[in-house]
């Protein structure tokens, strides 16, 4: 263990000598946290809107129609409970539930005409009454076409207490699981592949140090400073944009290592299929640019076309940046993310078999 320890510390020394690697590892992560914070990109005047069809009958799918047409609305699809607790979770400005009588036509003599239930969060008034006006003029215009007179649609509005999620709350969890992909399969496949191509690797392996304790070494002197990027980013985060980790940060640092681990495999499985320097950038683009754009790190992953939903759901980041964002925004234990943590465990053994099979030292 001692051998180990004294290469983490040269390696860590040789790690802060360079400023390249300082750059891209510390301070390339801080100017996108910064500049997407400043810019506020998520704060646009959109309203995110959970849709509750329990009518699905003709005039729901025509309602809905409609309100997936007007450019201030983000709709998405599903289930009372479901949408209530995406509210709660500030993932939702406003639930709309269409009842089962749901019918747009001439209320009949002696009969209440059908109630749409709007459900708003409390943590974001300003987005809930856009949203409630613009579906409460859809439904004066729907009316009036049928009856130029009484209503034949009513509305019920219910307040929930949720939480206050900003952009930046959004934002600061998709940075940290985009600096950790980015850092556990850059940091080991640029080295490694130079080293090995001019041959350092070989005149390291001829020295006292065995394969496994050079492994190790690397692996842990990356893992602290995966864990020092992460705590400089949420200070940043903290400091500039009042960011609140809402839940443990012991269970934010497990997930980080734990994300870290599974990068780290997945850069030892890259290095061992690049032959050279030159073909390392885009391999590793073609590995990291697709998640980072499908696995919601600047944006939500529901704004992903639809063909390509099933996809992002099960890629690495996503099952990361999921479990980071539930444990910093909705305080969620390490119980509660219990999936998400399957599915890193899950590519951390497919990560791994893929480094087993083709990570080499030599050439």
């Amino acid at each position: 263990m001692g051998q180990i320890f004294r290469y983490v510390a040269m390696l860590l020394r040789a790690y802060a000598r360079d400023r390249t690697a300082l750059f891209f590892g510390f301070f390339f992560p801080l100017i996108f946290m910064i500049l997407f914070g400043v810019l506020n990109l998520g704060a646009a005047a959109r309203v995110n809107v959970g849709l509750v069809d329990e009518a699905n009958n003709d005039d729901s799918q025509r309602f809905i129609a409609t309100l997936s047409r007007i450019e201030t609305f983000r709709v998405s699809r599903g289930e009372r409970s479901d949408e209530i607790e995406r509210l709660t979770a500030g993932d939702r400005d406003l639930v709309l539930v269409i009842p089962a009588d749901f019918r747009v036509a001439p209320a009949r003599p002696g009969s209440a005409v059908p109630t749409l239930t709007l459900y708003t969060n409390s943590g974001r008034p300003e987005q809930g009454a856009i949203g409630s006006s613009i579906v409460t003029q859809v439904v004066d215009q729907m009316s009036f076409a049928v009856t130029q007179t009484a209503p034949v649609i009513s509305t019920k509005h219910e307040e929930v207490s949720g939480h206050n999620l900003r952009y930046v709350d959004f934002l600061t969890p998709g940075i940290l699981g985009m600096t950790i992909m980015q850092s556990g399969i850059a940091s080991v496949a640029f080295p490694f592949v130079v080293d090995r191509q001019r041959g350092v690797l070989r005149r390291i392996m001829a020295t006292p140090i065995s394969r496994r304790n050079f492994l190790a070494a690397h692996v842990l002197q990356r893992l602290v400073t995966l864990v020092i990027q992460v705590l400089i980013l949420l200070g940043v985060a903290t400091l500039m944009f009042k960011v609140t980790v809402v839940g443990s940060m012991i269970a934010l640092l497990l997930v980080a290592i734990l994300g870290a681990a599974l990068f780290l495999c997945l850069g030892f499985a890259v290095t061992g299929l690049v032959a050279t320097e030159n073909a390392v950038p885009p391999v590793t683009q073609l590995v990291t640019l697709p998640q980072m754009f499908l696995s919601g790190v600047f944006f939500s992953k529901e704004a992903a076309p639809a063909f390509l939903r099933p996809i992002a759901d099960y890629l690495p980041l996503t099952f990361l940046n999921d479990a980071l964002r539930s444990v910093a925004t909705q305080g969620s234990s390490l119980a509660e993310i219990g999936p998400q943590l399957l599915g890193l465990a899950a590519w951390i053994v497919v990560s791994f078999v893929l480094a087993f099979r083709f990570f080499r030292l030599d050439t």
